[in-house]
């Protein structure tokens, strides 16, 4: 090494204060104060344009390694480097054949975990129907479970499976998971169709029994899913789904099990959403709440070690533009990655539509291969670790679900609050705060609410909304219903295009933009958006300079309803005049202004109906107007 290169390597860059940073910033901002740009987010986390070393002085975890302390980098040594995550797509076929071709497919081509849902039986619902011995042969031809783990959401079919399986698969060499989540049931159905009692019990007989029988099989399968699905935040995912392990923890010892014997055989599964850090921290985060809790239980270290499953949400895939659902598990693939997993399935694309197919399975997978080889994650050991972002929002995250699992521990536990319904109101109240961004467009669903193409060319839908269950209960609670957040403006899609089909054309609305092109282009822009979003067809012009041009433009368009948009100047001189001649034309006709005005009172006694601007509620303003078009 030359004496350059030394000098090179041994020097640093200057260490520059938050003060200096922060008048930097506020030379850009042009004054105002660097607080307006903090965000909160829906977990009351307040996000900052920069973060410093002083952030993270007081993380206890900070100097934890990767396997040791907290496991908030990890619970191997080595990360992903000589262990990567397992692809784990879940085939979402029903009969035994049709699971064959299709796992021995995903197999052949990067799948390395076997994983579906078990159909209950006497059902023709959805997941895998494997009944008995003859549907297990052929589902299972050809395929060496020894060599493969497996990763099985049984329902309540989880002993009588257990015991199917085993017989197929006489050596003890099963690894993976086969387990039930009967408080995940009790959530996603509103019902469980055994006491709870019951449940608990047959959670310890699994354990119990794989013990003697495949020790390496996990039966006890802890889910975040439905509480994420239903529109909770990251601390309430967290919360929830740590709340169940603990649970079970508590409900096994009293069973007889050991906290050993229950922790190693519990698998998580969390879903990951969008806001990619959030769902970074999310996940180490999870990791610091488990280990501090097993350490209270006074568990060794592999029970220390959380299994964690991820799959990319649910909640924000949409059936509009679905090819921008690939975009959307991509990077929510790449949060669950970098959070630390040991298996993850990314959604096919088109999961809200119908069910997969081999093409959109293999993008799926395919996924995961890029992010292994191409973006070689597989190459670094918590790539996260040491970003003052990441690290001061997992400690932040950790803190929130931990009182929230003390309130819900001062409640009596999950069941308990689930049975008050607290849980339930609580969730409600975050899905309402996202509904509402999303119908005002503050929170941007790519193809639905904003950007969206009335023209596309949708796929057929086969999929029919999942309902409430109709068996006899043992136990009922109000139900967390599975949601995604673009389904009001489907709804509203869908509305526009029935229209089309029965009358031939779309709803319409016709722009009366003022002035040349600069002078109207922004806000008609915005107005061509706020109304595709809900399936309407937008008649445009290039801009008219008079009054007498936008009436002759209004009546060769011939429709019942128009938006004015130019500059404000131009509205104040041509608006009032322009808006008593058509509505003396037609007293019917609905005129809107494009943009907020101080003058309101002005324009409406003139008959403008109303304003459109940032702050107005799309899905509330056209799921009205569609009402008044007889749009339905």
């Amino acid at each position: 090494m030359t004496k350059q290169s030394k000098e090179y390597q041994n020097s640093t860059f200057p260490s520059i204060d938050y003060e200096t940073w922060k008048q930097e910033a506020e030379k850009s901002l042009k004054g105002k104060p660097i607080e307006k740009l903090h965000k909160k987010t829906y977990e009351k986390i307040t996000l900052k344009p920069i973060y410093t070393k002083e952030d993270v002085q007081q993380i206890p975890f900070l100097k934890d390694m990767p396997g040791e302390g907290s496991r908030v980098r990890g619970s191997i040594h080595t990360g992903y480097v000589k262990r990567p995550w397992h692809v784990s797509q879940e085939i979402d076929v029903k009969t035994p054949d049709a699971f064959n071709t299709a796992i021995k497919d995903a197999l052949q081509n990067g799948q390395t975990m076997i994983h579906f849902t078990l159909q209950p039986q006497n059902s023709s619902g959805e997941g895998l129907a494997l009944h008995n011995m003859e549907d297990i042969e052929k589902a299972f031809d050809g395929i060496s479970l020894s060599n493969t783990p497996l990763l099985i959401d049984a329902g309540t079919e989880l002993l009588p499976f257990l015991s199917l399986i085993n017989s197929y698969e006489k050596t003890n060499s099963i690894q993976g998971t086969i387990g039930i989540d009967p408080l995940a049931i009790l959530v996603q159905t509103g019902q469980l169709s055994m006491k709870p009692e019951s449940a608990f019990d047959q959670l310890a007989e699994s354990v119990k029994w794989v013990k003697e029988h495949q020790p390496s099989v996990r039966t006890i399968l802890v889910k975040g899913d439905p509480y994420h699905n239903g529109g909770a935040n990251a601390v309430q995912e967290l919360a929830f789904t740590i709340g169940s392990g603990i649970e079970y923890l508590s409900e096994l010892l009293e069973r007889g099990l050991s906290v050993d014997d229950i922790a190693q055989h519990m698998t998580f599964s969390f879903s990951i959403g969008s806001n990619i850090f959030i769902e970074i921290a999310k996940l180490r985060a999870a990791k610091i709440l488990w280990t501090t809790i097993i350490e209270a239980y006074g568990g060794n270290e592999d029970s220390a070690k959380m299994q964690i499953h991820a799959r990319t949400s649910a909640f924000t895939k949409t059936v509009h533009d679905p090819y921008v659902n690939m975009l959307r598990s991509t990077i929510e693939a790449f949060s669950a990655i970098v959070g630390g997993i040991d298996s993850l399935h990314v959604s096919a694309f088109d999961e809200p539509i119908k069910d997969s197919d081999s093409f959109s399975r293999r993008i799926a997978r395919n996924t995961q291969a890029i992010l292994r080889e191409e973006s070689f994650l597989s190459k670094i050991i918590d790539p996260a670790g040491g970003s003052w972002y990441v690290e001061t929002i997992t400690n932040e995250l950790a803190e929130k679900a931990w009182e929230l699992l003390n309130e819900i521990e001062s409640q009596g536990g999950m069941l308990e609050s689930l049975k008050a319904g607290s849980i339930q109101e609580s969730i409600l109240s975050v899905l309402q705060e996202r509904q509402k961004n999303v119908n005002h467009r503050k929170d941007k669903i790519v193809g639905t609410n904003m950007y969206a193409n009335i023209q596309e060319k949708s796929i057929s839908i086969t999929k029919v909304k999942e309902t409430e269950g109709s068996t006899e209960a043992a136990i009922s609670i109000k139900r967390i219903a599975p949601v995604r957040i673009s389904e009001n403006f489907e709804q509203l899609r869908k509305a526009s295009e029935s229209y089309l089909q029965t009358s031939g054309e779309r709803p319409k609305v016709g722009l009366l933009n003022l002035g040349p092109i600069p002078e109207h282009k922004p806000r008609a822009d915005f107005i061509t958006g706020f109304f595709e979003a809900g399936g309407f067809q937008i008649v445009k012009n290039e801009g008219y300079l008079t009054v007498k041009e936008a009436i002759d433009g209004a009546n060769a368009m011939n429709l019942q309803t128009y938006i004015i948009c130019g500059k404000d100047e131009t509205y104040n001189e041509v608006a009032p005049e322009l808006c008593s001649e058509l509505k003396n034309s037609n007293a019917d006709i609905r005129l809107y202004i494009a943009g907020k005005q101080e003058n309101e009172a002005v324009y409406r006694n003139a008959g403008i109906t109303d304003f459109i601007h940032i702050g107005t509620d799309c899905f509330a303003f056209l799921h009205q107007l569609q009402q008044e078009m007889g749009v339905r």
